[in-house]
C-alpha cells in the first residue's frame, strides 16, 4: 500500500510510505522557502511524488493529520506576522474579546491580509477568523472543503482518505519512528494545542495503543509561546532563543517570575491546573511580570516548564509503572527541559525524536492509516523503525548544473571535483567555515551535517566569524556540536545512553568535552546539544569529522544550519546561490556540495 501523509496546518508537510517503509518526507517550508509556511504541502508533495519516481495516481491512500484545523493555520497567519503585528492581535482582537466584551473580527484588525506563498487551497472559500470566531458548521465546512479538495488533486474516492487527531499523528509518529521499543511504553505528547487537546498520554503494550488521558490545561506550551512575545520575539519560531537566555538569569532576578509562572499553571496526577485568575496567556502575564528584568523572566519560564514537565512526568511513571517514555509535539522541542527529564531516577530511557513539532504529523497521520487498516500486530512487523532522519531529496542534478555554471560561481569559485574529504578537514582546521550539502536532506528543523555549515568546535574566533558574518544569532545562542560514536563518550555525560541522533535532548559535557568544543557548547552552563554520528547513518558527514580528528585530535565539528536568519535550511543548491551568495554581503568561501569542493578564488 502507498500512503501519502499530510499536514496542511502550520509547519506544513509531506511525506510517502510504501509498505511500511518511510521513502520522503518534505516540509513545505523548504520548498516554498517561507519559514513555518502552512496549508495544504502541494510543493512538498511534488517532491515526495519526484523523489519515489511516482505519480498523483499511484497513491492509494491519504492520511491528513488534525481532524479540526484553525483556520488561520490554512491561511498562513502565523508565518506571515511580523512581532510588532502580533502585537496588534493581541491589543487589537484579543483583549477587547476577553477584556471588554466586544465582538471584534480578524478582518477588521487586519483588513488588508493577503497569505504570502503559494496557497494551493481555495483560501476565497475559508473564513479568515480564529476559533473564537467560529460558528455553526464552518468547522466540519472547512474538514470538507479540504477533503474534497484533496479528493480532487489526487483524483481519489474520498473513501480513500482519512482525518487522524492531532495527538494520535504525535504519538504515532514519534513510537513507530523509534529503534528502539521496549515492549511496554508511555508516550507523551505536549503542545500548544490541536483538536481541542493540548496533551495526551497513551500507553504501548507490544503495539497496541491505549490511550489514558488527555489534557485540555496543559498551557505549558502557550505560556511560553506568550511570553517569547513579551520579550520583544516573535512567537513559534524565537523560543528556542528564551530557551538560550534562561541560563544567564541569576537565582536573584529569576526567583520572582518564577513563582509566578508556578502560580498560574499547577500539576494535579495525570492533570493541569491553571489559576482561576488566568483569563488569558498574555495580558495575565503582561501585568504580572511588567517589573521585572528580562532574562530574570526567561530564567523563570524555562525554570517552570522543566519544573512542572518534572512532577507530570513522575506521576505518570507513577501511574503506569512504566519508565521508558518517548516524547513528542513542540514542547518535546525543549532540549533544556528534556535534560531534566532524562536525569530523573524513574526515568529509564527517553526518546525525542527528529522533528516532533507538528511537521510530523504527516508521518504520524500515515502511520495511523497502517494501524488502522492492518491491527497493531501487523502494523509492528510492517512498519520500519528509522535509524537516521534524511528522508529528503539528495541533490536535484539540473539545480547543481545551475549552481556549477552560474556566471558568478564560475567568476569567483574553483571548483575541485572527486574532492578528498581530507582536504576540507584541513579547511576547516585552519579556522574556515566549510557549508555541507551532501546525500539526502535532514527532516525536521534541524541540520544534522547534509545542510550544514561547520568549523572547529574548539575555535571560538571561527564561532564568532560564523556567527558574525552568516548566521547572525544572537550573542547568547549556543552552537551544536556532531560528535563521532567513538568519541562520544569523552565529550558528553550521558549515563542512560539516552538516543542523541538528533539535536533533540541537551546533556552536561566533560572536561575535556569543555576544552575541544568550547565554541559548539552554551558558555555559560557548558552543557551541549549533541549530534552523535556515526558511519552507517551518515558515512560521508562522519568521514569528513573522522578526518578532521586525524588533524586536529577532535572528533567533531561544530555544526549550524546552513541558512541565513529567518529562511529555511537551504533545499537545493540554488538556495544557497539565490538566499546567500549572491546576496553580496554574506562571505562564504568554501562549500562542499557532493563531492565537489568549491573554493573562493
Amino acid at each position: 500500500m502507498l500512503i501519502l501523509g499530510i499536514n496542511d496546518s502550520h509547519d506544513a508537510s509531506a511525506c510517502l510510505i510504501k509498505d511500511g517503509k518511510l521513502h520522503v518526507a518534505i516540509a513545505e517550508e523548504r520548498r516554498q522557502r517561507i519559514k513555518g509556511i502552512g496549508g495544504f504541502p502541494g510543493q512538498a508533495i511534488d517532491t515526495c511524488l519526484r523523489v519515489a519516481g511516482l505519480r498523483k495516481e499511484n497513491i492509494d491512500h491519504v492520511a491528513i493529520a488534525t481532524e479540526n484545523i484553525v483556520p488561520t493555520n490554512i491561511h498562513n497567519l502565523t508565518a506571515t506576522l511580523t512581532i510588532s503585528d502580533c502585537w496588534r492581535l493581541q491589543e487589537d482582537y484579543f483583549y477587547p474579546r476577553l477584556y471588554e466584551n466586544r465582538e471584534v473580527k480578524l478582518s477588521e484588525v487586519f483588513p488588508d491580509f493577503y497569505p504570502v506563498g503559494d496557497m494551493a487551497y481555495p483560501i476565497s472559500k475559508i473564513p479568515f477568523i480564529t476559533t473564537a470566531e467560529v460558528k455553526g458548521s464552518e468547522m466540519e465546512d472547512i474538514k470538507n472543503m479540504r477533503l474534497n479538495y484533496t479528493s480532487e488533486y489526487f483524483g481519489l474516492d474520498p473513501s480513500n482518505i482519512s482525518f487522524y487527531n492531532h495527538h494520535r499523528c504525535h504519538a504515532y509518529y514519534s513510537y513507530y519512528i523509534n529503534p528502539s521499543k521496549s515492549e511496554n511504553m508511555v508516550i507523551v505528547t505536549s503542545d500548544s494545542g490541536g483538536d481541542s487537546a493540548y496533551t495526551s498520554i497513551n500507553i504501548v503494550n507490544n503495539g497496541v495503543f491505549k490511550k489514558i488521558h488527555d489534557a485540555h490545561n496543559s498551557l505549558l506550551g502557550k505560556i511560553y509561546t506568550s511570553t517569547t512575545l513579551l520579550l520583544g520575539m516573535r512567537p513559534n519560531e524565537h523560543e528556542y532563543k528564551i530557551m538560550g537566555l534562561a541560563p544567564y538569569a541569576s537565582e536573584f532576578h529569576k526567583a520572582d517570575p518564577r513563582e509566578i509562572f508556578l502560580d498560574a499553571l499547577k500539576v494535579e496526577g495525570l492533570d493541569f491546573v491553571k489559576a482561576t485568575d488566568m483569563k488569558d496567556f498574555f495580558f495575565y502575564f503582561k501585568e504580572k511580570l511588567k517589573k521585572f528584568r528580562f532574562d530574570g523572566i526567561a530564567g523563570g519560564l524555562q525554570d517552570f516548564v522543566e519544573i512542572r514537565l518534572v512532577e507530570w512526568f513522575q506521576n505518570i511513571v507513577t501511574e503506569t509503572g512504566i519508565g521508558d517514555i518517548v516524547f513528542s509535539g513542540g514542547v518535546a522541542n525543549n532540549v533544556k527541559a528534556n535534560k531534566r527529564l532524562c536525569e530523573l531516577d524513574c526515568v529509564k530511557t527517553l526518546f525525542v525524536p527528529a522533528g516532533p513539532g507538528d511537521e510530523s504529523l504527516a508521518i504520524g497521520a500515515a502511520y495511523c492509516v497502517i494501524y488502522d487498516k492492518l491491527g497493531p500486530q501487523k502494523a509492528m512487523e510492517v512498519i520500519m523503525p528509522q535509524q537516521n532522519a534524511y528522508w529528503g531529496s539528495s541533490v536535484d542534478t539540473n539545480d547543481n548544473e545551475r549552481f556549477r555554471n552560474d556566471p558568478f560561481v564560475l567568476e569567483n569559485y574553483q571548483r575541485i571535483d572527486n574532492c578528498d574529504l581530507s582536504e576540507v578537514a584541513k579547511v576547516i582546521a585552519r579556522g574556515e567555515i566549510v557549508a555541507l550539502y551532501i546525500a539526502k536532506m535532514e527532516f525536521g528543523p534541524r541540520a544534522l551535517g547534509h545542510r550544514s555549515l561547520v568549523t572547529d568546535p574548539s575555535n571560538t574566533l571561527s564561532m564568532r566569524k560564523l556567527n558574525d558574518l552568516i548566521k547572525k544569532r544572537d550573542f547568547w545562542m549556543p552552537f551544536t556540536p556532531s560528535i563521532i560514536d567513538e568519541c562520544y563518550n569523552d565529550y558528553i555525560i550521558n549515563p542512560k545512553k539516552i538516543d542523541s541522533s538528533y539535536m533533540t535532548v541537551t546533556f552536561d559535557t566533560t572536561e575535556l568535552g569543555r576544552s575541544h568544543l568550547k565554541a559548539a557548547i552554551h558558555p555559560y552552563d557548558y552543557t551541549a546539544r549533541p549530534q552523535k554520528v556515526t558511519k552507517e547513518t551518515c558515512p560521508t558527514y562522519y568521514q569528513l569529522i573522522k578526518k578532521f580528528k586525524e588533524i586536529s585530535g577532535i572528533g567533531a565539528l561544530l555544526n549550524t544550519s546552513l541558512n541565513i536568519h529567518g529562511k529555511p535550511i537551504v533545499m537545493n543548491p540554488t538556495d544557497l546561490l539565490d538566499e546567500i551568495l549572491l546576496k553580496g554581503d554574506i562571505p562564504l568561501k568554501y562549500i562542499l556540495i557532493n563531492d565537489s569542493f568549491f573554493m573562493k578564488k
